[in-house]
């Protein structure tokens, strides 16, 4: 490291490269303590089962032969006469008299970042400057010789950098509820499907990388990067989908059918919420798309997936203010969940909201089980969509292509229903053949033009479909 005079460090990069320093001891001490514990714990192990469930037994059966006990604490230490952050704080100071800024600590003054959300940064930001970094999270995390990402998760941060359960309960629930980082878009949680919270990935902003790491960071340059990821204006995030979808235009069996209507006869007369459980592409949009025409009404719908979590609060008020008829809200597994970053108390004002009104709220996600059982009873009903058969897909085949598409001679429909696509792939597939061939003019659609797009389709999407 290259220090001024007095302490004060010559640029930015001379104070990042002390504050990733100070981070490497931090994590150095959590790999020796990770080391320490897993070769106690082989000591006792006997089996899987043992080394599992080490976090429970280890704080009762002692690895030296002694008594131990969970409650107990080792004596804390004193301080040192001068801590690091008191130190690291004359330092920024003394830099600033010499009128040179630095990226992190004018970011931690424009947000009032807490302690933790500085570091929290600092955490994220180490691995996008060197991958020794990632290496060590990798270990942290239990994730040695897989391959996973190179970013920290919320878990090993709070680990880290939270210091007893009191500090733990108030990180998070800053970050998750308020943090300014999230607020601004400059941070982003990274979910895993069907994971918990804590191992969501911390990724950073491209722009606030950038900008931590410029030679000259300013306090007009931190504006500017504000102004231009965190919008003022949210853009709307309900989307009206008027696509004519007649009961008759659906492929699925005569149960699930049958459902789908006592659904539509539900909507007027009370709020009905209902639950579609089924793999992407299985028909759950189509069906809701279905329900909405039959009614004359528009279907709103909403991603969730594609809502920023600090975007929540937003949606669910544009939803109270706008009162769809007809909702369907995809990805609900974030919101449905047991590791939810919305509160549970946010929904179930809104299942509350839309009950009391004359609605249909269709909640749509892959797997069933994602859902939190305490959230079930609100359900008027569960539709579990499932794959077509092959049966069903040949229908789909032959409904797929607008009238006016020639076929050639002995077109095979049954050579394609035996390929094992979704609805939503066939449909997909179907549209990129019809607007190629609505581009050549050809005189007659053949059957090797459209196994060229599904194999196509399979190279794209890396997916096995033969």
């Amino acid at each position: 490291m290259v220090a001024e005079q007095g302490g004060a460090f010559v640029d930015n990069w001379a104070y990042l490269k002390t504050e990733l320093n100070w981070l490497e001891k931090l994590l150095m001490v959590a790999v020796a303590r990770q080391q320490k514990e897993t070769k106690e714990v082989e000591k006792i192990a006997r089996s899987k089962a043992d080394r599992a469930s080490s976090h429970w037994w280890k704080g009762i059966v002692s690895l030296e032969g002694q008594p131990a006990y969970d409650e107990y604490r080792k004596p804390a230490v004193p301080p040192q006469k001068q801590p690091y952050h008191q130190q690291m704080e004359a330092r920024i100071q003394a830099t600033r008299q010499r009128g040179v800024e630095l990226g992190l600590p004018l970011l931690r003054d424009r947000l009032q970042l807490t302690p933790f959300e500085k570091n929290l940064v600092l955490l994220s930001l180490a691995p996008e400057v060197n991958r020794r970094y990632a290496r060590l999270y990798r270990y942290l995390q239990n994730e040695e010789g897989v391959l996973h990402s190179d970013l920290p998760t919320l878990d090993l941060a709070l680990r880290l950098l939270c210091r007893d359960d009191r500090e733990w309960r108030t990180a998070r629930t800053r970050l998750l509820s308020g943090s300014p980082l999230l607020q601004h878009n400059l941070l982003h949680l990274l979910p895993r499907p069907l994971d918990t919270t804590l191992n969501h990935y911390l990724q950073l902003s491209p722009p606030l990388l950038d900008y931590l790491l410029t030679e000259q960071p300013s306090a007009d340059r931190l504006e500017t990067l504000l102004t231009q990821i965190s919008p003022l204006v949210h853009p709307t995030a309900l989307v009206i989908d008027e696509t004519p979808i007649a009961w008759e235009d659906l492929i699925l069996p005569p149960s699930l059918l049958a459902k789908l209507k006592t659904l539509e006869r539900q909507h007027m007369s009370q709020g009905t919420i209902a639950l579609f459980a089924g793999k992407p592409g299985t028909g759950k949009t189509t069906a809701a798309l279905a329900i909405a025409h039959s009614l004359q009404q528009p279907l709103h719908r909403v991603d969730l997936a594609s809502i920023h979590p600090t975007d929540y609060s937003a949606l669910l008020q544009e939803i109270a203010t706008r009162r769809p008829p007809v909702l369907l809200i995809q990805s609900a597994q974030n919101w449905l969940r047991r590791s939810a970053i919305l509160s549970p108390a946010a929904i179930h004002q809104f299942f509350a909201e839309r009950h009391r009104q004359p609605s249909l709220t269709l909640l749509s996600l892959p797997l069933r089980e994602a859902v939190a059982l305490h959230w079930q009873p609100y359900f008027g009903a569960v539709l579990e969509f499932a794959l077509p058969t092959e049966s069903d897909r040949l229908q789909l085949w032959q409904r797929a292509f607008p009238a006016e598409v020639p076929l050639a001679e002995a077109f095979d429909w049954q050579a394609l229903a035996k390929v094992r696509l979704t609805v939503g792939e066939i449909r997909m597939i179907a549209q990129s053949v019809f607007q190629q061939w609505s581009t050549t003019h050809q005189t007659a659609l053949s059957l090797s033009e459209v196994q060229a797009a599904i194999a196509d389709y399979q190279q794209r999407w890396g997916k096995r479909v033969w």
